[in-house]
């Protein structure tokens, strides 16, 4: 036997990095995941005996597996390294069941950040598997499968289509579909807002809203009462009747954890979430900062902690004294509590040690590597520094009985704003006297109405999943991707509406499953999951509760009819109710005749707006295709129910480019932009990069860097095929 150690890890580009770090002594490979699961075409739990779940080897790890267990024989002890998370928990766990016959010498390694001190301070630190967390990710994993496994085949029974259920995936599409209710159900009402722009005996001349009329708040409701108060406005002076002075701090914000990093990056650089943990994956991995060797720029980017190691906030008093200033620095260090309890004992998501400046790795990044990079660097160093201090000024302006406000500040102390810029509404309010009376220079009525509350963007419905304790955050891209693969909701300006499926899939949720559809009935089981974690709570009794409730829901629609959806349109032919249909052979949705078999007319139709196929809308520009120069058009795509641009002259020319709002973002292989495009075998858009041939990245397929295998050979066939044509 060899007197070597295996370390496992789960991806090639972490055994890459960390073979650099250790020495000859140790061998570095990767699971590439999971490498037991249940089986994906049964239900795979024994519910009569407690919930057992029966595991079985991964189809294509296969050889996987046998290369681990060939090395495992030859090695004197095994380090397993998967993420420092219930997952990577689970992956350790089945890891040793597989390779405990090869060797007995297994041990579990945990590391927040790939560099090399973490790397030997783990590997000198082994310790046993935490049977709590394993069985806290089981106890999802089986609620999950008897949630889907359940309640899927029902939907797709009695409403028809391959239509999905989940646990957290439906609760997210009761919450777009309420909104979207709430809009629909929304009723304006007319308002009008009265600005005065007024001028004192020092410039600039400033801005001031009318607030209040006999000491109440106003509230003008339509022109005739606007204009009888701006008739009374000019019958009196604008006196300034009082300035109020306060000093006042503003925190620094805490860093970013997983949750708060997808808003952010959402918020400022329109990145899908998808995309936003692609991203931070890769930096956490490494990237190759000209030194040949990959090092790991920030910390694991799956975490609800705020923790931040000894290590790490000496460094960055150091680097924030030095940079700026003793006085940036706080008298007591901040720390920022969690408002519910933390999955796991990690910290927060931050740059590794030693801090790789933004500027000095810019040319080592792609452009979104770069954003992501720079919004953990400018989150992390502004919670560490000094709270700002501005002096808030307002004025209060009399005009008779009439009350106009106007607001300013001035920055007295930068503090964290220094490196964290953040916006402000105030205005530049020049250095006046108590009793001024102000010249009248322009008064600026605006008739408003009210708007109803916003469609969910995907930063927004995180923050609300993660406000209602729904689901984990390292979960939410995948529901977010499913929800439109479903054909549940679609994008329109970057903001999710619920199609005619969506609707009646949520409505028939809501209404025969009201406990997996419940707020609090899901996020108790988030809470169940922690307690299991910490070792408070028996797995298989948090199972039993939920399974008890689907029972009952379940044996309540056994003997239910089918659900007709009804697009509201009458059968041209026959006068009968056409009602939305899915066709197996096309892979489609369609509206046909309710009267079917005896009237057998059918119409386009793709589940979004009932039956409405959106139009195409002619723009002013023309096709740059050599040679073409037709107009180009905005079309929607059923497929992929989001809008692109193509060329009129089609299928002539092909030509099509994403919106521009869109930003797929760059290639993170080469850093080229990625580009959507159309596949004729699959009859779907997908995302690769504009470099092919040189590159051929299809984002989400690639898994493996070497040989740039991918998890299914015959769709990465298809659709590079597809970039060929």
């Amino acid at each position: 036997m060899s007197q070597k150690t295996l370390i496992i890890v789960e991806s090639p580009a972490k055994s890459n990095t960390i073979s650099k770090y250790l020495g000859s002594d140790y061998l570095v490979s990767s699971s590439m995941g999971h490498v037991r699961d249940l089986n994906p075409n049964i239900l795979s739990i024994d519910v009569e005996k407690n919930y057992k779940p029966y595991y079985e080897e991964v189809k294509d790890k296969k050889s996987i597996i046998k290369k681990l267990k060939e090395l495992s024989q030859k090695s004197e002890k095994i380090l397993l390294a998967p993420d420092p998370d219930r997952e990577g928990e689970a992956i350790a766990y089945h890891l040793r069941e597989i390779l405990k016959s090869s060797n007995r010498k297994i041990f579990r390694i945990f590391f927040n950040e790939i560099t090399k001190q973490a790397i030997l301070q783990a590997v000198e630190n082994p310790r046993d598997i935490d049977i709590d967390k394993v069985n806290s990710q089981q106890m999802r994993r089986l609620l999950d499968r008897l949630a889907g496994y359940k309640i899927s085949p029902v939907l797709q029974r009695k409403i028809g289509g391959p239509l999905s259920a989940g646990r957290v995936q439906s609760v997210a599409l009761k919450l777009i579909v309420e909104r979207e209710r709430e809009i629909r159900a929304f009723e304006p009402e007319e308002y009008w807002a009265i600005t005065a722009q007024l001028e004192g005996s020092k410039k600039p001349p400033f801005n001031a809203k009318l607030e209040k009329h006999n000491n109440k708040k106003i509230k003008i409701v339509n022109k005739e009462q606007n204009d009888e108060v701006v008739d009374n406005l000019k019958k009196n002076d604008y006196v300034l009747n009082k300035i109020k002075k306060t000093l006042k701090k503003r925190k620094s914000p805490p860093p970013l954890i997983t949750s708060s990093l997808q808003q952010e990056a959402f918020r400022r650089f329109g990145l899908p979430v998808k995309s936003t943990m692609r991203l931070a994956q890769s930096l956490y991995e490494g990237v190759d900062l000209g030194r040949g060797e990959r090092t790991g720029l920030i910390t694991y980017m799956r975490t609800d902690s705020y923790r931040i190691s000894n290590d790490a906030r000496a460094a960055a008093k150091n680097f924030i004294t030095a940079s700026f200033g003793a006085e940036y620095y706080p008298d007591k260090p901040n720390f920022y509590g969690s408002k519910k309890k933390i999955q796991d004992a990690h910290e927060t998501i931050r740059p590794t040690l030693p801090f790789h400046a933004p500027a000095d790795i810019n040319k080592y990044l792609n452009a979104n590597q770069f954003k992501i990079y720079r919004l953990i660097w400018d989150r992390f160093f502004a919670s560490q520094m000094k709270e700002a201090q501005v002096e808030e000024t307002i004025f209060q302006i009399a005009n008779g009985d009439y009350l106009f406000i106007s607001k300013g500040e001035i920055e007295k102390f930068p503090g964290f704003t220094k490196i964290l810029k953040i916006g402000s509404n105030a205005e530049q309010l020049p250095g006046l006297n108590e009793q001024e009376i102000l010249k009248l220079l322009k008064l600026n009525p605006k008739q408003n109405f009210t708007k109803p509350p916003a469609r969910y963007t995907e930063a927004s419905l995180v923050k609300v999943l993660e406000e209602k304790g729904i689901g984990r955050p390292s979960t939410y891209a995948s529901i977010i991707d499913t929800l439109g693969k479903r054909a549940y909701v679609y994008k329109e300006e970057k903001k999710f509406v619920p199609t005619f499926l969506g609707f009646n899939v949520a409505e028939y949720l809501d209404k025969n499953f009201k406990d997996i559809m419940n707020y609090n009935f899901t996020a108790d089981l988030e809470k169940q999951l922690d307690l299991v974690s910490e070792g408070s709570l028996d797995w298989i009794k948090g199972i039993d509760d939920f399974y008890k409730k689907l029972l009952v829901d379940l044996g309540r629609v056994e003997g239910t009819d089918r659900v007709q959806l009804s697009t509201g349109k009458k059968c041209p032919r026959c006068g009968k109710d056409l009602v939305l249909k899915y066709s197996y052979k096309t892979r489609g949705w369609f509206s046909g005749c309710s009267g079917y078999p005896e009237c057998k007319y059918t119409e386009k139709g793709d589940g979004n707006n009932q039956t409405e196929v959106k139009k195409d809308e002619l723009l002013d520009r023309t096709c740059p295709k050599p040679g073409c120069g037709e107009p180009l058009v905005k079309r929607y795509s059923a497929k992929t129910r989001s809008y692109f641009i193509g060329c009129s002259g089609y299928p002539k020319c092909t030509y099509i480019e994403t919106l521009k709002d869109e930003k797929l973002g760059d290639c993170p292989t080469c850093g080229k932009p990625l580009l959507k495009r159309f596949s004729k075998k699959t009859r779907r858009f997908f995302t690769g990069c504009s470099g092919y041939p040189e590159c051929t990245y299809i984002e989400s397929r690639v898994n493996r860097k070497k040989g740039g295998k991918i998890k299914d050979a015959e769709e990465k066939k298809t659709e590079t095929d597809a970039i060929r044509k």
